[in-house]
């Protein structure tokens, strides 16, 4: 049906459609920072200004893939399980893609704070 300005209304949709069409009409800008397990440990341990041959060593020790576990459970809030559930290793092939883009968002919060750290201790 057509009005006199040319206008076709569209038709009424359900919620779930609606919502979708909304995440079509303005997409982020901005991608949000995503993390991979494996990096998020090497970066939280202090690991990734190293070689790589001493990554792969640190890497290997007996109760690293414990100490990323217990560090996913404190910044995700998880239960160890589900991690036990997201694979073998240290990769954590299974990890959601939201809890990648949560590990990205607080090793990113986790450097800004410690940016404000060094220029207190400047300012001061």
């Amino acid at each position: 049906m057509l009005t006199t300005n040319g206008f076709v209304p569209k038709p009424q949709s359900s919620d779930a459609n609606q919502a979708i069409y909304l995440c079509t009409k303005y997409p982020l800008e901005i991608k949000p920072p995503s993390l991979s397990p494996r990096e998020f440990c090497r970066k939280m341990f202090g690991l990734d200004g190293l070689s790589e041959v001493d990554i792969l060593t640190a890497e290997m020790q007996p109760n690293y893939r414990k100490q990323c576990i217990a560090l996913f459970v404190r910044v995700l809030g998880v239960k160890r399980q589900t991690i036990f559930n997201w694979g073998k290793g240290i990769d954590f092939d299974d990890m959601p893609p939201i809890h990648q883009r949560f590990l990205g968002i607080c090793y990113e919060r986790y450097e800004l704070m410690a940016q404000v750290k060094r220029l207190r201790r400047f300012s001061a």
